[in-house]
This record gives C-alpha cells, structure tokens and sequence, in this order.
C-alpha cells in the first residue's frame, strides 16, 4: 500500500516537472517569435503639424525617404539618417528604383535623380504641371501630367514617347521593356454609370489595343510576362497584351486588400452581425486566376496586406500582425496610437507610420 502510495506521489511529481517544463519551452517559443523584429528607432516628421502637406514616405531597395514640407530624409533599414536636403516646395512627387529615385516638382515639371548618397546626378526643368510619376526597374521613368499626357523618360530624363490618354482618371501604369508596351489603367467619369478601360500603347507613343471593363471600379494592375493582371471591385481579370480577357476570378465578397504579387494575395470581407462566424477570408490566386491558398482570418478589420518574406503581413489601425500563409499568427506588435501605414524593406526591416512619426522594426 505504502509503494502504490509512494509510485502515486512519483508520478504526480513528474507530471508536474514535465507540464513545467513544456509551459516555460512555450514561453521561450513565444518570446522568441514576439522579438523577432525588435524596435530599433523612432523617426519623427510633420511637428509643425502641417497636416496640409503630410510628409510622403516611401522606400528604395535600402532606405527609407521621408518628403517633407522643407526636406527629404534619407534614413538606413535602421531608421538613421544618412542624410538629407532642403526642398523649396510644398508640392513633391517621389518614386524610386534600385538605389536611386527621381523627385519631381509638381506645379513646374522639374525632375531630379537623386542617388544614395543624395547625389543629383541627372535633372530636367520645366515638363510641365505632373500629376505623377513612376519609377521603372530598368531605368525607364514615367511622367503622367495633368492634361492626361503620359510621357515615358529614359534613365538621363530624355523623352523617349509620349501618349495623349482618353478622359479619366489614371488609376496605375506600368511598363513592359522586352515588348515595349506601355499599360494604363483608367477609371471613365464620363459615363453615368463607373466604367475603366486597360489602354496598350507603344513606345512610339500610339495607342495599339487596350479593353473596356464595363460597370467596373478599377483598384490596380499589374505586368507580368504574358499577361496583365487587373483588379476591378468585383474581380481578378488577366488580359493578354492584345487587351484580350484570358481569365478571371469573380468575387461575392468586398475587396478589402491586396498586393498583386506572385501569387496575389486577396483580403476579401463580408459584413455579419455574427462575431463568433469569422467570414472574413484572405485568398492566393495563381495567373490562371484559381486558387493556390485560402484561409479564414480573425484579425479584422485589415487595412492593409504585403507580404513579408514567406508570410504575410496584416495591419489595421491598432495592431501588426505577421501570419502564415495557413493564417496562423506568428507576431503580432501592439501600435503606440492610430496606425497610418507600414512600410517594408524586403523582410529585413519595416516601419510603422502614425500621423507624425515611423516605428522602424528590424529583424534580429
């Protein structure tokens, strides 16, 4: 009786070491994953609370760039400034490739290349009033003005072409090289009800093919080899460049993210006055426009969705949120006040926007 006793106690004790044991491995697997991207830096801008002229961030393949009213900052994937440099106007456009970026003065059309080391090393005065401007992988620059002219540059800010576009608002254009193809979404405000339109033109500056998206609110689109991807408010579409559709997704739920990527990654939402049901869905389309990966999510609402890596990062205004591409969570950062936006450095580094400065994580 005395040994049934003493086994008992033995094995109560053991349990009891083991579950322990289990408990504080847990523990350290948790910490582990919480400080994966430590908290290196603050940055601060917009303090003379010019909320007017918000300060514009963005980054290159190695830095971040903070336009501001007076200045352009230039910090490493640590949030140190490397340097920077005063800015007479209050109306700047910035886009960046590779380790450099062209920054254009709006109202007067000057652009200016700046290297890393913010070195100007080419310039162009007077194109114009710009809308926008976007900066190309290969070298190639496009300039959409204000008149709906797009003009495509080359890396010494020369005019290669330039293309008068149909009435509307430019929604994104991109640039294919190899095809000398030049692709531009349009939103239609002429008609009573929402239309867009894909427009294919080439590099001589004529318009070749394009395609009418009837009763469709346009958000993105996106080059890929053969094909141009198209985010409506109701689907995904994938055109040839002959503007011909090949395939397409159609969607019951309301678009409330995404990033057109490889695969494209979809936050699609559905109002429930059910808490508990989580309806929300998050889903990962190949190019013929079917589904590789689809998971339901928790987090919500999400405000924005990249990806990180091999997994994903979600945000709203609250929380951070790195999951797996099963949705499991794998981190989550807690913001400091209302979120505004991240911003990523490949998977080494990002940053947390607020309404006046960065949060700069880094990974350990």
């Amino acid at each position: 009786m005395m040994k049934r006793k003493g086994l008992s106690w033995l094995v109560l004790l053991l349990s009891i070491f083991f579950v322990m044991q289990f408990e504080n491995i847990m523990s350290q697997a948790t910490k582990l994953l919480d400080t994966d991207y430590k908290h290196v830096n603050a940055v601060y801008f917009n303090l003379n609370n010019d909320f007017e002229h918000r300060a514009q961030i963005m980054t290159t393949d190695e830095a971040f760039i903070i336009v501001g009213r007076e200045k352009v900052q230039y910090l490493s994937k640590e949030g140190t400034l490397l340097w920077e440099k005063t800015v007479s106007s209050k109306n700047v456009s910035i886009s960046s490739y590779k380790s450099e970026f062209v920054l254009a003065e709006k109202k007067a059309g000057d652009l200016f290349i700046l290297n890393k080391k913010g070195e100007i090393t080419e310039k162009r005065f007077a194109l114009g009033a710009i809308e926008s401007i976007k900066c190309f992988d290969d070298g190639y620059i496009g300039v959409l003005k204000t008149d709906n002219e797009f003009i495509l540059l080359d890396k010494k800010l020369k005019t290669l072409c330039s293309t008068q576009l149909p009435k509307g608002k430019i929604i994104d254009f991109d640039v294919d090289v190899a095809k000398q193809n030049i692709a531009i979404l349009i939103l239609d405000l002429n008609q009573k009800s929402f239309n867009s339109k894909l427009v294919l033109a080439s590099f001589n500056g004529n318009i070749i093919s394009g395609s009418n998206i009837e009763q469709e609110i346009a958000y993105d689109m996106k080059l890929y080899d053969q094909q141009i991807a198209v985010l409506v408010d109701d689907g995904y579409k994938l055109y040839d460049f002959t503007g011909k559709l090949q395939n397409e997704y159609p969607m019951e739920q309301t678009i409330g993210g995404f990033e057109l990527s490889e695969p494209t990654w979809i936050y699609l939402k559905q109002q429930t006055t059910d808490v508990l049901e989580a309806t929300d869905r998050i889903v990962a389309l190949d190019r013929e426009a079917k589904t590789v990966k689809e998971f339901k999510t928790k987090f919500n609402p999400i405000n924005g969705l990249m990806t990180i890596g091999k997994n994903l990062l979600l945000y709203n205004e609250e929380n951070v949120a790195i999951v797996d591409t099963t949705g499991k969570v794998l981190e989550t950062y807690k913001g400091s006040e209302t979120i505004r936006a991240v911003h990523m450095l490949g998977s080494e580094s990002f940053a947390i926007e607020y309404i006046n400065h960065l949060d700069v994580y880094m990974k350990k």
